[in-house]
């Protein structure tokens, strides 16, 4: 792994300290994680970036100890825009490549789609793009989210991200004995106070077949065939709207392309961005 980079801050909007890691040397590449993990997601990753590129990873908040405050028009398009902005400006960056995994891609998305002048190259790792979603699969999907949000009202964070991880955990979850689970519930805690929010907006962000059309950075795609089902619609619409952009589909990964097959993602990523 590539040696720890610095820690540095930059202010939000709205006051609240934003925390970010800078590593490498070469033309500028942010990387936004997913819910629940943090920075530590693109740790198969780092290495082989961080070779050629200056990577600028921001921690979202409530991620990695940063300051868990969320505004109260907490969004992918609003406030998460606003921290990416804030990040670039502290570095004083006017543009650069942007990767994003998971809930991640819907900030990376919605940055590239709003303020076009700031990105060069795009990669969307399973981009968590819900209303690209056939009616019938998003109504579905729905149902779980709801079951999810209404175990946070009712009993708080924790009581949501067990649900989350019992409904859509797959596999991997299932297999573990409940001891783990629930050390691995417990790894998670400081987070899970986002969990309610953060499905509200995962399932609200507005996005349509359109604004793929119009999508003007240079994007690669990444899917698992082991993922989620609804993640596999999402990649069916990208192909189906912009078949111009390379979509490359992982054998055997999961949600965690990047993570489950790095010999994969990292030369793809270091060859589409040179």
């Amino acid at each position: 792994m590539a040696k720890e980079g610095d820690i540095r801050k930059a202010v939000g909007g709205d006051g609240v300290e934003l925390l970010y890691e800078v590593l490498g040397a070469g033309p500028p590449v942010v990387m936004l994680h997913g819910g629940l993990v943090g920075r530590k997601a693109f740790s198969r990753q780092r290495e082989a970036l961080a070779a050629k590129y200056t990577l600028i990873l921001p921690s979202s908040r409530g991620h990695d100890g940063s300051d868990p405050a969320l505004p109260p028009d907490y969004g992918f398009e609003t406030s998460e825009f606003r921290d990416l902005g804030a990040v670039m400006d502290a570095e004083g960056l006017d543009r650069a490549h942007v990767i994003g995994h998971s809930s991640g891609g819907c900030t990376a998305f919605a940055f590239a789609r709003d303020c076009p002048e700031r990105v060069d190259r795009l990669v969307l790792i399973e981009p968590s793009l819900m209303k690209l979603l056939p009616e019938a699969e998003f109504e579905k999907l729905s149902a779980d989210i709801n079951r999810i949000i209404a175990a946070g009202e009712q009993h708080g964070g924790l009581a949501a991200l067990r649900v989350f991880l019992d409904d859509q955990g797959g596999d991997r979850w299932h297999a573990l004995d409940e001891a783990t689970k629930a050390k691995r519930v417990d790894a998670m805690a400081p987070m899970s106070f986002f969990m309610v929010p953060h499905w509200r907006i995962l399932m609200s962000f507005k996005v349509t077949p359109g604004d793929l059309k119009t999508l003007q950075a240079a994007t690669m795609l990444f899917y698992g065939t082991k993922s989620f089902d609804w993640e596999q619609h999402v990649a069916t619409v990208w192909q189906n709207t912009r078949p111009d952009l390379p979509l490359i589909t992982v054998e055997g990964a999961g949600h965690n392309v990047h993570h489950d097959c790095p010999e994969v993602v990292n030369p793809a990523i270091l060859e589409f961005l040179a």
